[in-house]
């Protein structure tokens, strides 16, 4: 079988057999791609869901309302591109992605733990949460925004080569979630919408 390298989602190579690249390209080109701001309201929403998931006075509770705000995002954003979402794929993808970046998987964990100390870890770990969470979603949007874009599934996606990417948009995220942090109130309400 001939390999050709072909450009993926991820902007990295990697290879695939020739026929394959022309079934994907087809099944692309069929696709209606979404526009950018509907792509953006995609991510953004669960951007403000993740910050005020961090509001949630439960220890490691509130990790599991982030992980069920992200496979959300990575569910509207399989549909808005076309892409057959399968649940467990983007869970494993989540746990591949952020444990690859160590500080990714561990500071909302301990965080989250924080929490349980009376006022001032209730307070910190709370922050910690929104900021991280936030920033985690977001880098997690804009990776599936590109894997699909470029005509990637979940069945395709390489996490491996998605880590710099990630990290960079995580950093990056971190800072636009810290600027659109809502009040307690108004982000409980928004994610009690999705």
């Amino acid at each position: 079988m001939a390999k050709k390298k072909a450009e993926t989602g991820n902007d990295a190579l990697k290879e695939q057999p020739v026929e394959n690249m022309a079934e994907n390209t087809q099944d692309h080109e069929a696709r209606v791609l979404p526009s950018e701001d509907e792509i953006d309201a995609i991510i953004r929403k669960r951007v403000y869901a993740a910050v005020g998931v961090g509001f949630v006075p439960v220890p490691l509770v509130d990790l599991a309302a982030l992980t069920a705000v992200q496979l959300e995002l990575i569910h509207a954003l399989a549909k808005a591109y076309g892409v057959e979402f399968k649940k467990e794929r983007a869970k494993s993808i989540i746990s591949s992605l952020c444990g690859g970046v160590v500080s990714v998987a561990s500071v909302p964990f301990f965080a989250s733990l924080f929490k349980s100390l009376p006022v001032v870890g209730s307070t910190a770990g709370a922050a910690t949460v929104c900021i991280v969470g936030g920033g985690v979603t977001y880098a997690i949007g804009s990776v599936f925004d590109r894997h699909f874009r470029h005509g990637g599934t979940l069945l395709d996606f390489d996490a491996q080569n998605a880590k710099s990417y990630f990290k960079t948009k995580v950093e990056e995220g971190k800072d636009i979630a810290a600027k659109m942090k809502p009040k307690k109130d108004d982000a409980a309400g928004e994610a009690a919408t999705l």
